[in-house]
């Protein structure tokens, strides 16, 4: 066996690297305007959208108070963009926040969110919710009263995580903020509630009481088409690069995201990673093709093909398990059971504790999560679930190892559909052939 010396870092390497990097940037005049979180300061191909969100704050000045506007639209749709862009504009009559509670994992900790992004101390949640909201409140009241204004707008981004919390209670933290509302009104101050989601179902989860205070003020961003796509790229591309990228560029970029998913970043993403490819050259249809096949580089194949042999098998096992069973949830004692079925006979097994160390580093790699529970005299046990579909995982691990899981849950299946209808196990190897007789 040959092995081959790895090359180590130095100060002189360093610098080639930075060579290189340079040249790759070359092709860049202000790289900042490719970057999806740049508010622009135009929006385009939004303005229908935009006209129903200043109806409903201007509506505010005309005592119309609209509790909560839902923003929905897949993403990269262009609702954070156009809905801030909306908020800085009449920074001259609103106050307002834009709270992304996609860290938040609680409902608590999006509360937390609203409290921190407002410059307040969070809470714990030991202190309760009608307290957190109070709080809210008090700030909320504090600056319009600094600021000498009347009308503050709440911004909810990812709005559909406050339903992830299975424990938590979304409608009643809703109904806490729309009573908020109504408590500032009688302090002539007025609050109004603008959610985000690329969920549009998701209100539906809240209680009827909620329901019919929030009412259904809606505004849907349809995904963007080819030309609304190449007008922004062509925007950006004025000011991101040295020398502007051709229209047949910029129209081949555009209709590859429009088809795929109308998503705004993505485009934005898409060339810039080309411009990168170029190394300093003028872009062409080409760097387009390569920095599409990077971003379409499948994470869960990247992810497997960089576990170790024995953390594949486990994860195989797990996929096993699920396909086989259709249980989410697997026992750690099932998934070692099965590892040891699928090792290789070339193949030591490793010891239970080990797997289980295993199967922590798995769970790091975001591929499966775990959970703990009581099994009241046996103790605490740990059970896992696969991130995504057995069907995803199990190519990637061996596509010869998951066909045959699959052939052998096929005439699994047949064997229970022979003995549900003659009352009698056969031999798999004359099922197929009975199944086809009697039209099965």
């Amino acid at each position: 066996m040959i092995y081959v010396l790895q090359v180590e870092l130095d100060s002189k390497i360093i610098k080639s690297i930075r060579k290189s990097l340079e040249k790759q940037n070359s092709v860049f005049l202000e790289k900042k305007y490719l970057d999806s979180l740049y508010l622009p300061s135009k929006i385009i191909g939004r303005k229908e959208q935009a006209v129903q969100l200043i109806r409903h704050i201007e509506s505010l000045r005309q005592g119309l108070m609209v509790p909560v506007i839902s923003v929905y639209g897949r993403s990269g749709s262009g609702k954070s963009t156009v809905l801030r862009f909306v908020c800085q504009n009449f920074d001259d009559v609103i106050s307002f926040s834009f709270v992304n509670l996609r860290k938040s994992k609680t409902l608590f900790g999006c509360v937390n969110s609203v409290l921190s992004e407002l410059g307040s101390e969070p809470l714990k949640s030991a202190e309760g919710l009608n307290k957190a909201v109070e709080k809210i409140g008090l700030k909320i009241e504090e600056i319009l009263r600094s600021e000498k204004k009347q009308f503050f707008v709440l911004v909810l981004d990812e709005y559909d995580v406050i339903f992830s919390d299975k424990r938590g209670k979304p409608s009643d933290f809703m109904y806490k903020l729309l009573t908020l509302e109504e408590n500032l009104r009688e302090k002539n101050l007025w609050l109004c509630i603008i959610t985000i989601s690329n969920n549009a179902l998701a209100d539906y989860n809240l209680d009827d009481r909620v329901k019919s205070r929030i009412g259904n003020t809606e505004v849907f961003f349809s995904p963007y088409g080819t030309e609304d796509v190449f007008a922004i790229l062509e925007d950006r591309t004025q000011k991101a690069f040295l020398t502007k990228p051709s229209d047949e560029v910029l129209q081949y970029c555009s209709k590859i995201c429009s088809e795929n998913c109308g998503d705004a970043r993505r485009a934005l993403d898409l060339l810039r990673l080309a411009g990168e490819i170029s190394n300093g050259t003028i872009l062409a249809k080409e760097d387009v093709d390569k920095a599409n096949d990077e971003l379409q580089k499948d994470r869960i194949s990247t992810l497997v093909s960089s576990a170790s042999y024995h953390q594949r098998v486990l994860l195989a096992a797990i996929c096993s398990n699920l396909f086989n069973s259709k249980v989410g949830w697997t026992a750690t004692s099932l998934i070692y059971d099965e590892y040891k079925k699928i090792l290789a006979k070339d193949h030591m097994p490793l010891s239970y504790r080990r797997s289980v160390d295993l199967l922590i580093e798995i769970e790091n790699s975001g591929l499966v999560v775990s959970r703990t529970l009581s099994r009241g005299r046996h103790g605490y046990g740990t059970e896992y679930r696969l991130v995504m579909s057995p069907e995803l995982v199990g190519p990637k691990i061996d596509k010869k190892w998951w066909s045959s899981i699959v052939e052998s849950k096929r005439l699994q299946d047949m064997g229970e559909i022979y003995q549900n209808t003659f009352g009698r196990r056969r031999p798999t190897t004359k099922i197929d052939r009975l199944l086809k007789k009697y039209g099965y």
